[in-house]
């Protein structure tokens, strides 16, 4: 009767494995249509009160109801951080746990997740960084971000090429320590310096509204002299300081990429030329871009050899594609910017296919 009962329980033992295994590891699934079920879970460091992060995961969600074109039944759900490293830890180790098949990661900090990171890969779920760059080299996943050098390089490049060698500008930067904010001050201080212009005064807006229009009042009831301001987007409110303060405009401002931002610009300078601008879109679509390179992996297709633009992070920058001076202006512009409601932004994405073409085997 021992050896029975031993039997037995191992037996039982065996099958209790075998069945555990085959709940972890039950391969895709369908709906009754036969597509695909992809579960993903946005981890974002912020969202209210911040019109691109708001736009960025609205652009996920259009991204999501576009899958199904391919036969991919994709859900979607956010967490929110709020700048908190230790609750964005503990957000992602419980999407490991509940078993997400993507996660989109636009983190708080760009270092420190490499424990979570191996986790997710052990358990199969597809991990990838949007907007900003995760800067453990060989760790397996892919950045997905806009070119953040290139605005600040662009816009700084404009300004040069407006006000000339010696043109004074004052310098209004993002967040300090954020990579995004990190990677376009690099391309503003490199063409500032190609381009002799001399940087008179700095602050920061944190991306709010209201901290543009302060500093940029600040810097002009210090007195300071200037003759152009470089702005990490935000400038309409860096505008309205002019407007509050009487103080005549600067020969050339940017960049920015809201309606607002383009509608004032046409307006200000419909007669004649009253300042030169930089538009430039920094597209919320990046997120959505993101998933699409995931999605071509649910779907089993391999990345192409030579693709990235830095290597050992596995870095794909997605160039800006929408822009206009006051010289490049077109009525296709125009229609575009009037068409736009005064708070959204230059927005777009790639799809599913477009990535596939470009990225894919």
């Amino acid at each position: 009767m021992r050896k029975i009962i031993g039997v037995t329980l191992v037996f039982l033992l065996v099958l209790g494995v075998l069945f555990t295994g085959c709940q972890q590891d039950s391969g895709p699934q369908f709906d009754a249509g036969g597509n695909r079920i992809v579960r993903v879970m946005s981890h974002n460091a912020v969202i209210e009160g911040n019109p691109y992060r708001i736009r960025y995961e609205a652009d996920l969600r259009e991204a999501v109801t576009a899958a199904i074109d391919h036969n991919l039944n994709v859900s979607i759900n956010t967490a929110v951080s709020n700048w908190d490293a230790a609750l964005e830890a503990t957000q992602i180790r419980n999407s490991i746990n509940e078993g997400f098949d993507i996660l989109v990661v636009n983190p708080v900090t760009t270092s420190g997740m490499d424990p979570l990171i191996i986790s997710a890969q052990d358990a199969g779920i597809i991990w990838i960084f949007a907007d900003c760059q995760y800067v453990t080299p060989d760790i397996g996943v892919l950045n997905i971000i806009t070119d953040q050098y290139y605005l600040g390089y662009r816009t700084a490049t404009e300004a040069g090429r407006v006000l000339g060698r010696g043109g004074r500008v004052v310098m209004i930067e993002a967040m300090p320590a954020v990579q995004a904010n990190i990677d376009r001050q690099r391309g503003f201080w490199d063409a500032a310096n190609e381009h002799g212009l001399v940087v008179v005064a700095e602050g920061f807006h944190d991306w709010a509204p209201g901290p543009s229009q302060t500093v940029m009042t600040e810097i002009i009831n210090s007195g300071v002299q200037f003759d152009g301001v470089l702005v990490s987007q935000l400038a309409e409110n860096a505008l309205a300081a002019f407007d509050a303060t009487g103080t005549p405009y600067p020969r050339f401002m940017g960049f920015n990429d809201t309606g607002a931002w383009m509608q004032r610009m046409i307006e200000l300078n419909r007669d004649r030329r009253v300042m030169d601008f930089m538009v430039l879109s920094n597209p919320p679509g990046v997120g959505a871009s993101a998933l699409n390179f995931a999605l071509n992996m649910i779907l089993g297709k391999e990345l192409r050899d030579g693709i990235y633009d830095d290597v050992p992070t596995r870095t794909i920058l997605l160039g800006s594609k929408f822009e206009f001076t006051y010289d490049t202006m077109t009525q296709e512009h125009i229609d575009v910017a009037n068409a736009m409601a005064p708070g959204d932004a230059i927005t777009y994405w790639y799809t599913i296919s477009e990535i596939a073409a470009a990225y894919f085997r």
